[in-house]
């Protein structure tokens, strides 16, 4: 159990108030989900909401909304996550109640992040700075983690790091082992999104590449103590696309066939369709046009327009440096208008995004 899970546990034995301990249970509940223990979490908002269902304590209410929205988002990825935090943070305003304002804002900026709307995002992350105390490490950390993330696809490496240590300190202040471990995780995902998307619009910089290599090198260290089996799964997905990055083909398709029909994994940045094209890219890389081919012909394209942009970019790129090898993975001068649109795409919405963080900087 984590220090922080322990500490909340001790503070529910050690109160008789039963609002108290209502919120004490919610917020403990929301920890569970997060470390994916959902059968408990789920069974204790069932038993919040038999006895506070009715409404008779609306600081009670609006925790419960936030594990339910915490188990919906962390279970399945669920849309109704962030229905409900918005729906808790809406109430947490009405009732002047700025200590939870803070935590949901920052939790709706968590998912409006995943889901790519930043502007939303970065008025959920105002409310929630806002309405911030030093001693509110949960909200002090959530928002650090989702600022580190934004920094990071903007390939501020500076801001990041400064975000990334903030949150560190909060949530080593807090005992909140989940949220070191997640930021850890982030620093490798996102540095490398942004490096694989920056090789298709202006080239790659050694150092950039370098540094990622650190931090997936520190996240498998971490994923060698912890034995969390979907974090590996991302760590072999991770390195795949490192060795496509360093022409290691053969090395990126060993781990790309490890993870096929592998799980959990989120739809806006992965697909099995986008697995397979990626070994046929690595394929025809070494040479074997055939293999190449014959396993891109199976592929429906047309999928992988659920991605995020970045991801799209990346593919794309691959498929036009594919059809100058060979015409049979496409026209290249079409492939191209495609992948200068989407070029610019990103880069103009990159540009919005980091001008919107302007606010958050730290000296």
């Amino acid at each position: 159990m984590s220090p922080l899970l322990d500490r909340l546990f001790r503070q529910l034995g050690e109160t008789t108030d039963p609002v108290e301990r209502a919120e004490i249970v919610a917020r403990i509940s929301s920890n569970l989900a997060r470390v994916g223990n959902f059968d408990e979490a789920k069974k204790q908002v069932t038993e919040l909401r038999l006895q506070f269902g009715d409404g008779s304590s609306g600081r009670v209410m609006v925790w419960i909304m936030l594990a339910e929205g915490l188990i919906y988002h962390y279970e399945n990825l669920s849309p109704s996550a962030l229905d409900r935090i918005a729906r808790a943070q809406l109430l947490g305003r009405s009732m002047g109640y700025d200590a939870f304002v803070s935590i949901a804002s920052a939790w709706k900026a968590h998912i409006e992040f995943e889901l790519s709307r930043f502007d939303s995002m970065v008025e959920s992350l105002s409310l929630a700075k806002a309405k911030l105390r030093n001693s509110d490490h949960d909200a002090q950390t959530r928002v650090a983690i989702v600022l580190c993330n934004c920094y990071l696809i903007c390939g501020n490496q500076r801001q990041a790091q400064k975000w990334f240590m903030r949150g560190r300190d909060h949530a080593l202040e807090n005992g909140d082992q989940a949220s070191v471990e997640a930021m850890l995780y982030n620093k490798a995902a996102f540095g490398l999104a942004w490096i694989r998307a920056a090789r298709c619009c202006e080239g790659l910089d050694g150092v950039d590449l370098s540094l990622v290599r650190q931090e997936i090198k520190s996240a498998r260290n971490l994923q060698d103590l912890t034995r969390v089996a979907a974090l590996q799964n991302h760590i072999h997905l991770w390195n795949a696309r490192l060795c496509i990055l360093d022409g290691e083909y053969h090395n990126a398709i060993e781990q790309l066939s490890t993870i096929r029909d592998k799980s959990p994994f989120a739809a806006h940045n992965f697909s099995q369709t986008f697995i397979d094209f990626e070994i046929s890219f690595c394929l025809l890389s070494l040479g074997k046009a055939d293999e190449a081919l014959d396993l891109y012909r199976k592929i429906d394209m047309s999928s992988l327009a659920a991605l995020d942009i970045d991801e799209l970019l990346v593919a794309t790129w691959m498929q036009y440096r594919m059809c100058h090898v060979n015409d049979g993975f496409g026209s290249a001068s079409e492939v191209l208008i495609k992948l200068n649109n989407l070029r610019h795409k990103y880069i103009d919405t990159r540009a919005a995004l980091a001008a919107s963080l302007v606010q958050f900087e730290q000296p």
